[in-house]
C-alpha cells in the first residue's frame, strides 16, 4: 500500500487550562465594536505536549499503521527531550532535520471551559524551513511510494516549494493536499496563493480559513474549484465538516472548454459524538490524519471525511494532541 508524506512543523505545546470562558473577558462596546483589550486569566492547570501540525498529523498515521514519512525541521532539543523517540514508537519514520543551533518551536496555549483556545506560536529553529529541501531530504524511491502528501503550517514560501518538489518527484499520481492553517493570513497574497492552489488536489481548512482563502483570492469557492482543485473541506469543529466539489460531468465540460460551472456539490459530514471531551488542542490534525489514512485506502472523499471524524472525536477524550491511542 501507498504511504503518506507529512510535511510540517514539529513543536512543544505548552497548554494552560484557565479559569472561565475567554469570550466572556473581551470586551464589546455598545455599538458592537471590540474596545481597547487588556486580558487577564488564571491557570488552572499547565501542561506540557508533544505537539506541532506536522507531528500532529504524523502522528495519528503512525498508529493508524500507514508507516508516514515526516518532514520538517527541529531544534537540539528534539532528540533529548525524547520527541524523536515518542514519534518513532507510534510508527513515524521521521526525516526531521535537527538543527543544532536553535531549539525546537513552542505552542504556548490558553483552553478555556467552553474548549476555545488562544495561543501564540514561537517558531525557533522552524524559521529556517524556507532554506530546507524536500527534494535533498527524501530519496527518490521513498516519493515513489507516496500516495497522498499534506503540506500544513509552515511559510508561504515553503510550503509552495515543498509542494512543487513533491509535485515533480511524485508525479500526478499522488494527492496533494493544501493545509496552510492560520498561517493563510499572514504568509499569502493572491499571487501566491493562487500558484500554491495550482499544484493542489485538495485544499482543507476551517470556517475561519476558508473565509481568508476567498478574501485573499477575491472569488468564491465555485471558482476555486474551477481553477482545478479537485475539493475544499470546510472542518467546523462540533458542528462536523463541508466537501465542496465540482460535479464530473461539470468538470470535464469545463476541462474541454464547455460551458460554465452552474453549481458546486456540497457534501455535509456529521462530527462524531465525542464520548467525553478533556481538551481540543490538535482535534482538527487528528481528523486530517483520518482522512489520509482512509484516502490511502482508496475510500471516496466522504468515507475519508465521515473517519476523519471518528478519530478526531477520539483524539479530544486526552489532554493532548499525540496522546490518544486507536
Amino acid at each position: 500500500m501507498k504511504r503518506p508524506l507529512v510535511v510540517g512543523s514539529v513543536a512543544f505545546d505548552l497548554i494552560f487550562g484557565i479559569h472561565g470562558k475567554i469570550q466572556d473577558e473581551i470586551l464589546v462596546g455598545k455599538d458592537g465594536k471590540l474596545g481597547r483589550q487588556n486580558l487577564m486569566f488564571t491557570a488552572k492547570t499547565r501542561e506540557h505536549f508533544f505537539g506541532g501540525t506536522g507531528g500532529n498529523i504524523a502522528y495519528g498515521l503512525g498508529i493508524l499503521g500507514t508507516k508516514p514519512l515526516l518532514f520538517s525541521l527541529a531544534g537540539r532539543d528534539f532528540e533529548r527531550s525524547g520527541f524523536g523517540p515518542h514519534l518513532k514508537k507510534a510508527g513515524v519514520d521521521s526525516r526531521v532535520v535537527v538543527n543544532e543551533k536553535s531549539w525546537t518551536a513552542v505552542f504556548y496555549g490558553m483552553s478555556d471551559e467552553l474548549g476555545q483556545q488562544i495561543g501564540v506560536y514561537q517558531p525557533n529553529a522552524y524559521e529556517r524551513i524556507d532554506a530546507l529541501s524536500l527534494a535533498r531530504t527524501i530519496a527518490p524511491k521513498e516519493f515513489e511510494s507516496v500516495g497522498v502528501a499534506i503540506f500544513s503550517a509552515g511559510t508561504g514560501k515553503s510550503i509552495y516549494r515543498h509542494m512543487k518538489e513533491a509535485r515533480e518527484k511524485c508525479g500526478k499520481n499522488t494527492l496533494i493536499v493544501f493545509d496552510p492553517g492560520q498561517v493563510i493570513s499572514i504568509f499569502y497574497d493572491k499571487t501566491l496563493l493562487e500558484k500554491t492552489l495550482a499544484l493542489a488536489d485538495i485544499f482543507i481548512g476551517n470556517e475561519v480559513e476558508i473565509k481568508q482563502l476567498q478574501t485573499i483570492l477575491g472569488y468564491r469557492i465555485e471558482d476555486v474549484l474551477r481553477k482545478g482543485v479537485r475539493a475544499v473541506i470546510e472542518t467546523l469543529g462540533e458542528k462536523g465538516s463541508v466537501i465542496y466539489e465540482m460535479p464530473q460531468k461539470q468538470s470535464l465540460a469545463f476541462a474541454h472548454g464547455r460551458g460554465q460551472m452552474l453549481k458546486v456539490k456540497k457534501t455535509a459530514i456529521r462530527a462524531e459524538k465525542a464520548r467525553r471531551v478533556v481538551e481540543t488542542t490538535g482535534a482538527g490534525d487528528a481528523y486530517r490524519a483520518g482522512l489520509i489514512a482512509k484516502l490511502l485506502e482508496g475510500k471516496t472523499l466522504k468515507q475519508s471525511c465521515e473517519f476523519g471524524a471518528r478519530i478526531a472525536a477520539r483524539s479530544v477524550a486526552y489532554r493532548g494532541a499525540q496522546t490518544y491511542r486507536i
